[in-house]
C-alpha cells in the first residue's frame, strides 16, 4: 500500500501539517514575514491532505489480503499446442493486469492433451462458486465460451484453472 492511499496516515499528515503551519504563523509575528508564505503554503498543503485522507476513507476497495480471499488461484493451463500456449500467456496477461491473481501458462495434463476450446476447471463441479460464474460470464461476454470442468490439480475449493485447449475448426 502506498504512502497516500492509507487514511489514517493522510489524516496524521493532515494535522501535522496544520500544527507546524499555525507554528510558522506565529513565528511570522516576531521574525521574519517570510514565515507567513511559509504558514500559507502549508496550510494549503493541510486542505489537500484533508480532502485525499476523506476521500479515500469513503471509497471502497478490496485489500490485497481480501482480493486473494476471494480468489485463492487462478491457474492458466495450455496443451501442448505453439498457437494455444500463445493465446494462453495473452489472456493471463490480461487477468494479470486486470487484477486477478493469475499464474500460469502451465502444461495441461496428457488427458488433456487433445482438448478443444476453452474450459473453466473447479475442485468441486457440484457446487459452482461466485469466481466460476464469473469467469464464465466475462468470458461469454467477450464471445469466448467456456466448458465447466473439474480438475484433481486444484487444492482450494475457490481456486480456478482455465484451460486454453486446441483452436476449435469451424
Amino acid at each position: 500500500m502506498r504512502w497516500d492511499e492509507s487514511p489514517r496516515f493522510l489524516l496524521i499528515a493532515s494535522v501535522a501539517s496544520a500544527i507546524v503551519s499555525a507554528a510558522f504563523g506565529l513565528a511570522a509575528i516576531w521574525d521574519h514575514p517570510g514565515y507567513n508564505v511559509a504558514a500559507a503554503a502549508l496550510a494549503l498543503l493541510t486542505a489537500i491532505l484533508g480532502c485525499r485522507a476523506y476521500e479515500r476513507s469513503t471509497h471502497r476497495r478490496l485489500r490485497r489480503l481480501q482480493r486473494e480471499h476471494l480468489v485463492l488461484e487462478f491457474r492458466v493451463v495450455a496443451v501442448p499446442d505453439a498457437e494455444a500456449v500463445r493465446f494462453a500467456q495473452e489472456l493471463l496477461d490480461v487477468f494479470v493486469e486486470g487484477g486477478w491473481p493469475a499464474h500460469g501458462v502451465y502444461r495441461a495434463l496428457p488427458a488433456n492433451a487433445a482438448s478443444t476450446g476453452l474450459f473453466v476447471a473447479v475442485q468441486d463441479g457440484n457446487f459452482p462458486s461466485e469466481e466460476e460464474r464469473r469467469l464464465l460470464l466475462m468470458l461469454s461476454e467477450f464471445g469466448m465460451y467456456a466448458v465447466k470442468s473439474t480438475s484433481p490439480k486444484l487444492t482450494h475449493p475457490k481456486a480456478l484453472e482455465l484451460l486454453v485447449g486446441h483452436r476449435p475448426t469451424m
